[in-house]
């Protein structure tokens, strides 16, 4: 059952190029350009929301995608929507990685480490362990 949230990604996601929502499990087969807009809109709602459910709902649709391509494009296209610097950005990002591609995990724990905010140092130090 699609709930609200999934409802308003679903029209975020098609804005791009009509793109059908049931093919983000697929998105690499499309052209770059309009992927990498896909995997922004889905970055930008896992990093910047403020509420569970979309950050959810972004979350699961990330983890559909191919893994090798997100391998390849998460921290680039994340760069472009992600301030790093932010607390709650880049500690939403962390949580991403570790949840959809955890082999990234140090490479985005090392940008955050060279951060002159504090709280975004303190996210590297929740992280580094687990």
């Amino acid at each position: 059952m699609t709930n609200m949230y999934e409802t308003w990604l679903m029209e975020q996601i098609h804005s791009i190029a009509n793109f059908p929502y049931e093919d983000i499990k697929i998105l690499d087969k499309y052209p770059l350009d309009v992927s990498k807009q896909v995997l922004k809109v889905l970055i930008e709602n896992s990093c910047l929301g403020q509420n569970y459910g979309s950050i959810d709902i972004s979350r699961k649709k990330i983890n559909e995608i191919n893994k090798d391509w997100l391998n390849q494009f998460l921290l680039e296209v994340a760069s472009t929507c992600i301030d790093c610097s932010d607390e709650w950005e880049y500690r939403r990002l962390v949580e991403l990685v570790v949840l959809v591609l955890p082999e990234l995990k140090q490479e985005v724990l090392k940008l955050g480490a060279q951060s002159e905010n504090e709280e975004v140092r303190e996210v590297v130090e929740d992280f580094q362990n687990l």
